[in-house]
């Protein structure tokens, strides 16, 4: 389908509006690209200062409140009515209600009693006393705090949190001693509402992302709803945190979801806090930036549409009106000229030229009409004057004829020897091969009657491999070269010559070598051919006047049939020895 589309021929108004179209909007894409990666680089870049940001805002809200809540050691220990309740064996009423409304009034005081998430201070001295102030007193409430009690193991010199499962309260414990002997005098426990601690310190971080703060006795997670299966899930979360154990940013998965997470330790208290930002946002915001990109790019897209055929159809007007006339010049209408393209100077130029050419047409179209009724009158008289070939034959076969009632043999042979080389001109007029046998019996047909016209002057040795006769060569290739030695080396030489004529294989059997040597008067200069021309005249070197006519034409042959390795290679030395040769594949 995509190939049909590629060769369906189109005209060039569309072509050139696809082709500016398809510019255009290969460049806004890649423009949406470059524009999509470096938004979300940027986005990827603010998120990250922003989750470092909230971080140690997150962090130091953590701590200040943590400090807060230690504060609460401070003013128990600071008030002679609790901290000698807890130092005496006293479990007189008056004492515990002393005591407790002390304790709510140092809180109301230092505005901590009015903190959404601070639940209940509970007080448990060495003697088995209890006092607390609590804004939900009930017995599920106490029967927690007490559990908390019971599971401490150790005394807790600083604020160490702890949690129960199945509640929703966090309890921050610390040991109260005396401050003269440092002897144990009690533990201090404060109740906080998890709930509303962790929304307090969440209340500033973006929304959609999650704030997981955790150690060895709790874990939560902020704007979170927990099911069953929360608690795996978390845990599996706390690994791959505590795998990383530093303050970088790294990707981790969470409930099928990607997330960035910043992670930072509070070492007073012993509590990580990881700041979760989903990946998602950041994709959401690029695309939605993206999306407002897109929309302005198909706009501009058809905008440069409809520009581009304008543009397009004024740019290929002159070609529809050039088509149309070359349209009526191709069904014979050569009378009315090409117009109509005169503002345009490269158009105008071709208009000139093609009015010129319809002139020269007109005229030309006289000419051949002229020369065709002067050829049918040529070709009349030359089938008048033509010889028939067998005439020719039957001619020469009554000379040899009278010549043997003669007793003359030499000239029967003669007139034989010139019948069958015209017999063999004739029949190989049209073949481009002949066998190496039948080159060779014209060959001898020619020295025969060359050796009657010189008589013993030149003398010739054929040195032929065997096997060779039913190998096809080039029609009169050794009779042309044969010829060449006679009429240009070996005639004009006042003293005997020798020629050699000899045909073999290389010893790799892959090359015919035919080689034509003489020793007579041979090249002065040795010529060069040019193998892209062919030479006009006759194959004989003894007719015409141009020089080397049938040897230029023999090495244009030998290159169209066999390529540049075929080619003529003449060596000459003068009065000594001239070679030429050829190879041809077998």
């Amino acid at each position: 389908m995509l190939k049909n589309f590629l060769h369906k021929r189109r005209s060039i108004t569309a072509q050139t509006s696809i082709l500016i179209t398809l510019t255009i909007a290969v460049a806004l894409v890649i423009s949406a690209l470059l524009f999509y990666y470096k938004t979300d680089k940027e986005l990827t870049t603010h998120y990250r200062e922003q989750m470092f940001q909230e971080s140690n805002t997150t962090m130091n809200v953590l701590s200040d409140n943590i400090d807060t809540i230690d504060s609460i050691y401070r003013l128990l220990v600071s008030s002679d009515t609790i901290y000698s309740f807890m130092a005496s064996s006293s479990r007189t009423p008056s004492d515990y209600i002393a005591t407790e409304k002390q304790m709510t009034s140092l809180l109301i005081l230092n505005n901590l009693w009015e903190k959404s998430y601070l639940e209940s201070v509970y007080v448990y001295t060495n003697y088995n006393k209890r006092f607390y102030v609590s804004k939900n007193d009930n017995m599920i409430k106490r029967e927690e705090n007490a559990a908390v009690y019971r599971n401490l193991t150790e005394p807790s010199p600083t604020l160490t949190l702890h949690a129960l499962d199945g509640s929703d309260d966090l309890y921050f414990v610390r040991t109260i001693y005396n401050l003269s002997s440092g002897d144990v005098l009690g533990t201090m426990i404060v109740t906080l509402n998890q709930k509303s601690w962790v929304n307090m310190l969440t209340q500033n971080i973006s929304k959609g992302w999650h704030i997981l703060m955790y150690n060895n006795s709790f874990e939560t997670i902020s704007d979170y709803n927990y099911d069953v299966t929360s608690k795996d899930r978390i845990e599996a979360l706390k690994k791959s945190l505590d795998y990383y154990n530093d303050k970088a940013l790294h990707h981790v998965k969470f409930e099928s979801k990607d997330y960035l997470t910043l992670s930072n330790n509070l070492k007073k208290i012993d509590i990580s806090a990881t700041i979760m930002a989903p990946q998602n946002q950041i994709k959401r915001q690029v695309n939605n930036v993206l999306n407002s990109y897109i929309i302005v790019m198909f706009i501009i897209i058809f905008i440069v549409l409809l520009i581009s055929f304008a543009i397009s159809r004024y740019i290929t007007k002159p070609v529809g009106t050039m088509i149309h006339n070359i349209n009526k010049i191709s069904h014979g209408n050569y009378s009315e000229k090409v117009s109509g393209l005169e503002e345009y100077e490269e158009f105008y130029a071709l208009q000139v030229a093609i009015n010129d050419m319809l002139d020269q047409i007109h005229a030309y179209h006289d000419n051949v009409l002229e020369q065709n009724i002067s050829l049918k009158t040529a070709e009349i008289k030359a089938l008048q004057s033509q010889l028939n070939p067998h005439f020719i034959f039957n001619v020469l076969n009554t000379l040899a004829w009278k010549a043997e009632m003669s007793d003359n043999s030499e000239l029967s042979q003669m007139a034989i020897a010139i019948g069958e080389i015209f017999k063999a001109t004739t029949a190989y007029r049209n073949s481009q091969y002949i066998s190496i046998a039948e080159e060779l019996k014209f060959v001898k047909f020619y020295i025969y009657l060359q050796q009657m016209r010189f008589e013993d002057k030149i003398s010739v040795t054929f040195d032929i491999d065997k096997d060779l006769d039913d190998i096809n060569i080039p029609c009169f290739c050794v009779q042309t070269l044969v010829e060449n030695a006679y009429v240009h080396g070996l005639e004009p030489k006042d003293t005997n010559g020798h020629l050699t004529i000899s045909i073999k294989k290389d010893n790799e059997n892959k090359f015919l070598l035919i080689n034509i040597i003489d020793d007579g008067v041979g090249f002065e200069k040795i010529p060069k051919f040019d193998i892209n021309v062919a030479s006009k005249g006759t194959t004989s070197e003894a007719v015409g006047s141009r020089p080397h006519i049938g040897l230029k034409n023999l090495n244009r042959r030998l290159f169209l049939m066999y390529g540049e390795d075929a080619v003529l290679h003449i060596e000459s030395i003068p009065e000594v020895r001239t070679a030429i040769s050829f190879k041809i594949p077998l």
